[in-house]
């Protein structure tokens, strides 16, 4: 046996030995990266390559393929960075090995390294590959290696080494209690939901499978499962049917003796509602909090359950920002944290190095008062102030992580690799309490404009110039340069304090500085951030018709205009979302949040000439309030009439607004405003727009 050999040998043992995995970075020429990776993976029965141009009879998954391997447990993971680095499939298929697994990665020599090594995120990649967590091996000329020292063993055994069953198979008491807090949901009082949250290979899902497997043995039940993906529960799938002794193929359905596990995907389960004993929402934290509090206020026994720190998003802050819409609808719900690992041990290298490499658990700043904007130093930064001072790059990344659920490793990168990115921070006494992304786009030549105009051409990126191209028919905005803001992010202790509206203030004069034409962003149209923006001075160009997958919110799209040459076009922008959204409002818009829908609504009213309501429009309304006239005869006069009072402003803050709105400016059907109101019928809802009318309606005109 080779010295080499016998290193990783004794690696692997060891690993084994201590059910941690470790990372073993090889920094060589690629042939013989490639034949040690082999000597790493005969070791294993299962070993996976990340690599499109993997040695051939080795089991490999390519970057675009990797998320199909998701669920799925592996031994051994090679990532040739020899090729371009996929870090985000390297950070999830890293989940899939388990306890006693290695993690390999090829690396190149420096003198056969590209020029893309040199940006900030590989030179730091390039470091943390130089951490203690990390087992190099670089060969010399002669063929001869360095030899590391092997990790040491853990002290005493952990939780995750104790090979022992406890009940209903659970590996760990915590999973074992998990699936005990889950029953009781069930099997105690109603309206108490339970919220679990965990790290990855901490057993959550499995926990809820069990569990749902076992609610269905004991009585026939229906159980609901929904997440924002199929792939998102294949595990939860995986362990009911074990449980229930059924194939354990992946499925989205499961029965057995009249009990029924279904997967529903959030938007279908709430449009549809059918009857559940038990909702199971998985990777909660990725589903948009309205239709969370949807969910809660239509099932009266549910369990919410997410990952925490993940290669695909954090959900680190859904308990503390769910809890005040649980403590005001279901205060007696319960929470429960699992932190012991199930298929590696505790204090696991790999997990470290990930986390602390990928910035997967960074924090905000540790503010402990509010802070005042007159406190506040704005500036722009560059990606190397963030990385020369340590803490800085972790603040800033906790910040949007804290804010955004889809904050992912791929926003590291861009973070500091994008030329195009420029960055905004509010500090507070060195600390990051605020910050704005932003991306230069725009410029396009004149021909390439008109093509993306005609939707013949979609270069990569440039989203806000294209969409006002593409979706409004203007091409002399592509060829304008832009700013689009990305992101937009203000810590905990620091919000109502001005401090957003200072950054993009901030934005704005920097904006002006670098003679760019206008600035945009797209946003979820919420009650929260319309206002916001509004204020800001941007205004809406258009509104996305299908609802967006992450926030559950239509997109809006605003602009602020800069330069003489933008207002032009934003003239006919802004008359076109008037146009086009008076016409939506009872069609595409119709279901649309009121709280949304009146702003725009009004807004939209603004910029369009309305008949007068003449005296005998006004007699006939008198006629509807008191009795007469049905709904059905005096439809366009009462939404003549509701539109001048949205318009003036008159209405907007009367009482009932939003049922007028509804049925007469949305066109809901009384079927749909019965339910959403809480009318008995179409009388009682009728009789309540005749109220209405009788309360708002003015002095006649003379």
């Amino acid at each position: 046996m080779t010295e080499l050999s016998r290193f990783i040998s004794d690696l692997v043992s060891r690993a084994e030995q201590s059910r941690h995995r470790y990372l073993l970075c090889i920094e060589s020429e690629h042939h013989w990266g490639i034949q040690t990776a082999q000597l790493v993976q005969a070791h294993y029965s299962a070993g996976l390559w990340l690599s499109d141009k993997a040695p051939h009879n080795e089991q490999s998954v390519s970057v675009s393929k990797s998320q199909a391997w998701l669920g799925q447990e592996s031994e051994c993971l090679i990532v040739d960075l020899h090729q371009e680095l996929a870090i985000e499939a390297m950070a999830a298929l890293a989940g899939t090995i388990r306890g006693g697994g290695l993690m390999v990665i090829l690396l190149p020599v420096s003198e056969h390294r590209s020029a893309h090594w040199q940006s900030p995120f590989m030179q730091r990649l390039l470091s943390q590959l130089s951490s203690a967590q990390v087992l190099k091996i670089k060969p010399d000329q002669d063929g001869k290696f360095n030899r590391p020292a092997l990790p040491a063993l853990p002290e005493t055994l952990s939780v995750a080494d104790d090979k022992t069953e406890r009940q209903y198979g659970c590996l760990t008491d915590e999973q074992r209690d998990a699936v005990e807090y889950i029953c009781r949901v069930v099997t105690g009082h109603r309206r108490r939901p339970l919220v679990i949250t965990a790290d990855r290979g901490r057993g959550k899902s499995s926990a809820l499978g069990i569990a749902a497997g076992l609610l269905m043995k004991e009585k026939k039940r229906k159980i609901l499962v929904t997440a924002p993906r199929l792939r998102n529960v294949q595990t939860v799938f995986q362990h009911a049917a074990k449980i229930l002794g059924l194939p354990g193929d992946a499925s989205s359905r499961l029965e057995l003796d009249g009990s029924q596990l279904c997967f529903m995907a959030p938007d279908h389960l709430l449009a549809e509602r059918p009857p559940a004993d038990l909702l199971i929402v998985d990777e909660a934290a990725a589903i948009p909090a309205p239709l969370l509090q949807k969910m809660l206020s239509s099932y009266s026994r549910v369990v919410f359950a997410s990952t925490i720190h993940g290669y695909e998003g954090t959900g680190r802050g859904f308990a503390i920002k769910f809890k005040s819409v649980l403590d005001t609808m279901t205060p007696q719900w319960r929470a429960f944290s699992m932190t012991s690992p199930v298929r590696w041990a505790a204090g696991d290298p790999l997990e470290h190095w990930l986390f602390e490499t990928l910035l997967l658990d960074a924090e905000p700043a540790p503010l402990t008062a509010p802070v005042s904007v007159a406190d506040v130093e704005f500036k722009q930064i560059s990606p190397l102030w963030l990385t020369e001072r340590p803490g800085r790059l972790s603040q800033l990344f906790g910040l949007l992580v804290n804010a955004h659920y889809q904050t992912s490793p791929a926003d590291l990168k861009q973070l500091l690799d994008d030329p195009d990115l420029a960055l905004f921070v509010a500090l507070k006494d060195a600390l990051i309490v605020g910050c704005v992304l932003l991306s230069r786009e725009g410029g396009f030549s004149a021909e390439l404009a008109r093509s993306v105009c005609l939707g013949q051409r979609r270069p990569k990126g440039h989203l806000l110039a294209q969409s006002v191209a593409a979706h409004l028919g203007l091409a002399e905005a592509a060829s304008q340069h832009c700013g689009r803001i990305l992101r937009i992010a203000v810590h905990d202790h620091a919000r109502g304090m001005g401090i957003g509206s200072a950054l993009l203030a901030q934005v704005q004069h920097w904006a002006v500085a670098n003679q760019l034409d206008f600035l945009g962003t797209s946003f979820a149209a919420s009650s929260e951030l319309l206002p916001f923006w509004r204020q800001a001075g941007y205004a809406p160009v258009r509104l996305g018709i299908v609802k967006d997958g992450a926030s559950g919110c239509h997109s809006l799209l605003s602009v602020l205009p800069i330069s003489a040459a933008s207002k032009s076009w934003f003239e006919l922008a802004t008359a076109s979302f008037s146009v086009s959204f008076l016409a939506q409002a009872c069609e595409q818009f119709r279901l649309l949040d009121k709280a949304v829908f009146l702003p725009l609504y009004s807004l939209s009213l603004l910029q369009t000439h309305l008949p007068l309501v003449s005296e005998t429009v006004y007699r006939q309304l008198i006629n509807f309030s008191q009795g007469g006239l049905g709904y059905d005869l005096l439809v366009g006069q009462l939404s003549l009439w509701l539109q001048h009072g949205i318009k003036s402003g008159e209405l907007i803050d009367q009482s009932g607004i939003e049922v007028m709105v509804a049925k007469v400016i949305q066109r809901q059907s009384w079927m749909e405003v019965q339910e959403q109101f809480g009318f008995t019928g179409r009388k009682q809802a009728e009789q309540f727009l005749r109220h209405f009318v009788a309360k708002a309606l003015p002095n006649p005109p003379h």
